[in-house]
Formats: structure tokens, sequence, C-alpha cells
């Protein structure tokens, strides 16, 4: 008797340990699926980054600088918006919006810079129009140029 009770313990600490196998198996695949889908964010990011300095006549580097022109500031607060509008950056918990430090970082400043442009884009896109279609067509292009990637992928 003893040594079937024994045998039945040993029987669920080898299950309890499998479980914990599984969902250890699980965790890292869930891992590398977000990283996967999280670096798929952030060149999405880059390419709008290279749309914004192409429709400003920029560089994606000149986005980066410190100047403060303001068509370059105006340039880089749009890549900001749509960045932090467009985009979402995928979490355990769900699709949230694309970081603030992300963004910083792909631009070269800090969050709090990324929210105050953020913020001004918007403010802006809600009482001019001109504002409102050069969003219009930066998400044209971009669009137009997802499509175009999409017939090469498939040729």
């Amino acid at each position: 008797m003893a040594n079937m009770a024994s045998m039945a313990m040993m029987g669920e600490a080898w299950e309890a340990w499998a479980t914990a196998e599984q969902a250890c198996a699980a965790r890292a695949a869930t891992t590398a699926a977000l990283g996967r889908l999280q670096r798929a964010q952030v060149a999405e990011a880059r390419r709008i980054r290279q749309v914004v300095a192409w429709y400003y006549n920029f560089t994606a580097a000149q986005l980066t600088q410190r100047g403060r022109r303001r068509e370059l500031a105006e340039a880089r607060q749009v890549a900001m918006y749509l960045m932090r509008t467009d985009l979402r950056w995928p979490t355990r918990a769900g699709n949230e919006r694309f970081p603030l430090e992300r963004i910083g970082r792909l631009l070269a400043r800090d969050h709090s810079t990324v929210l105050h442009g953020v913020a001004v884009i918007d403010a802006r896109a809600a009482s001019e129009g001109t504002m409102r279609a050069t969003l219009g067509a930066i998400r044209a292009e971009l669009e137009r140029l997802e499509d175009e990637e999409d017939e090469e992928g498939g040729r």
C-alpha cells in the first residue's frame, strides 16, 4: 500500500512538473512572438520617420538632430503624432499605444518632448485643415508603400 501511495505521489509530481514545463515553454513562445511583433512595430515607426522626412524634404537623420527650425520641428512632431496614434505596442495584456519612450529613442528626444509634440499636432489637426491634409497625405503615402510591398511579396 505504501508503495502504491508513493507511486501515486510520484505520478502527481511528474504531472505537476510537466505542466510547469509546458507553461514555461508557452511563456517563452509568447515572449518570442511579442518580441517579433514589437520589432515589426519599430520597423513601421522607422518607416513613418522616413516618409515624414521625405514629405517635408528632410532626411530621417535630420529629424533626430538638435535643430529647432520651425519646419524641422513640425516634421518631427508629425512623426511623433503618427507613431503615437497609428501604431500599437503588443504586450501580454493586449495592444497598447506605442510607448513615448520608444518614439523618443527613434527621434533622439525625451518622452516628455514626445508628449508635447503629440499634443501640439493633435490640437493643430483639430483646428487646422492644412494639418489634417498633411496627416492624410502622409498616411496615404504610408498605405501606398505598404500596398506596394504586399504586391512585391506576392510575386
